[in-house]
């Protein structure tokens, strides 16, 4: 049996190696674009400042690795026509320029997602840039190196634009923060983003929101962004305004695309084409919270999505043993400094979009006891129906905020509700948390806002 994965990365490379672990004697390609085929995108932003100081710690695994388990994977390859009448791939050397054909018996779209670069006049002047691949960091470290850029702009206020710029701020440059939207993380709601702007302005990162940018200004290396009656000198530009699925060669093959852009699975993780499977970040999933069709693309969750999709994939349609993936919460985090900022589930806003009555409530309390050496302060918001006191998501920012966002993210898998937080049995000592949890003094507010 011929087992083909296009793509690598995180799905692709899980993929193949679960499918090698429940069939030892299955032929398996991996084909991956970029030079690495296995690396940690998100450790990305702090290779840029050298936090992370050798490139190779972020090479999860080589094609040598992967050879050891008699799985071939072939870098610089693209795939760029799926036949899947006939199950055979048009494949191209992207260092030779060779085209040619292969054959699959089963097969693994694991294409990704890729890093959105507006059209916006000057985007291809030198020392503009995007972050998505490993790539792509060494271009930005060759061009910090060689011109030793004082000024930075960062386009994009999520996950991404907010780590770059910390990172970037870390190398000793002067950074602006643009973002179109009126606030930053607009992922989260309007509490965590004011304290993630704050916490930004107070570390000298200037923030420009509701900022549409209309220019990189420069000859042939950048020199300025000019956003309305604004205009910012800069020696670099790194664009952070997000990522969109990579579904072209899915689209064109029949594969159904769902209505959030992305490839349309099953819980098995096969897309609507024969002996064809999906994972990663080009794929479309569930939001548990809300019943939803979610794209979601995170390292983690595409980890758990090629898992299920090598193992299904392994062992062919409708066999016995095969696994399901049951969906997601969107559970995130990022640092920023000094502050951890997560959430898990559906914010206020999203879980009023899905057609529930919310009930919330926040409040600051002291990550450890408030007499313990280097206590801090953490905010933490929940959202409950209020029909039935479900929780339906969380947010933190502060001290400890990832272990608030995980505590709340077992609670809502687990569907439990208000009632049950006020009373959960959380682990305390003064080093690690006040007496009572920040989840248990939330949810001791919310308690009293239901009849």
């Amino acid at each position: 049996m011929r087992l083909i994965m296009v793509g690598g990365v995180a799905a692709g490379t899980k993929a193949a190696s679960r499918a090698r672990r429940v069939d030892p004697e299955a032929e398996i390609t991996v084909y991956q674009e970029e030079p690495e085929p296995s690396i940690s995108e998100c450790g990305l932003p702090y290779f840029l400042s050298g936090t992370v100081a050798a490139r190779e710690n972020l090479v999860a695994r080589t094609p040598d690795d992967f050879a050891e388990k008699g799985i071939e994977v072939l870098i610089r390859h693209r795939v760029e026509r799926i036949d899947a009448e006939n199950k055979r791939l048009s494949v191209r050397n992207l260092a030779t320029g060779e085209r040619f054909e292969d054959r699959y018996d089963r097969l693994v779209i694991a294409t990704g997602a890729r890093a959105i670069l507006p059209p916006i006049p000057g985007v291809d002047l030198d020392g503009v840039f995007r972050l998505r691949f490993l790539t792509d960091a060494d271009r930005i470290r060759a061009y910090v190196q060689k011109h030793s850029p004082k000024k930075a702009a960062v386009i994009g206020g999520g996950y991404i634009g907010l780590e770059v710029a910390e990172n970037l701020h870390r190398l000793g440059m002067e950074v602006s923060l643009i973002e179109g939207a009126n606030r930053v993380a607009l992922a989260y709601g309007l509490e965590v983003a004011e304290r993630v702007g704050a916490h930004l302005e107070e570390k000298g990162v200037r923030v420009y929101t509701g900022a549409k940018v209309e220019e990189f200004t420069g000859d042939r290396r950048v020199e300025g962004v000019r956003f309305g009656s604004d205009e910012l000198e800069t020696d670099l530009v790194v664009a952070g305004v997000g990522v969109e699925p990579s579904v072209e060669l899915a689209r064109e093959a029949g594969a159904e695309i769902g209505q959030t852009g992305a490839i349309r699975v099953d819980r098995r993780m096969e897309t609507s084409l024969p002996d064809v499977w999906a994972a990663g970040d080009c794929v479309q999933t569930v939001n548990l919270a809300s019943g939803e069709p979610a794209w979601v693309p995170l390292g983690d969750t595409a980890n758990q999505m090629g898992r299920v999709a090598g193992t299904n994939a392994a062992l062919g349609p409708d066999a016995e043993g095969a696994l399901e993936f049951p969906g997601v919460l969107g559970t995130g985090i990022f640092k920023v400094f000094d502050i951890g900022v997560g959430k898990t589930g559906l914010s206020e806003r999203e879980a009023e979009g899905a057609g529930f009555e919310v009930v919330s409530a926040s409040i600051e309390a002291a990550s450890k006891a408030s007499y313990y050496p280097g206590a801090g302060r953490v905010f933490i918001k929940l959202i409950c129906d209020s029909e039935t006191g479900r929780l339906l998501g969380a947010e933190a920012a502060g001290d400890g905020a990832d272990k608030l966002i995980d505590v709340c993210a077992t609670a809502i898998w687990g569907r439990l509700s208000c009632p049950d937080l006020v009373n959960i049995d959380l682990a305390y000592a003064p080093p690690y948390g006040p007496a009572l949890s920040p989840i248990i003094q939330a949810a001791s507010v919310l308690s009293g806002k239901f009849g």
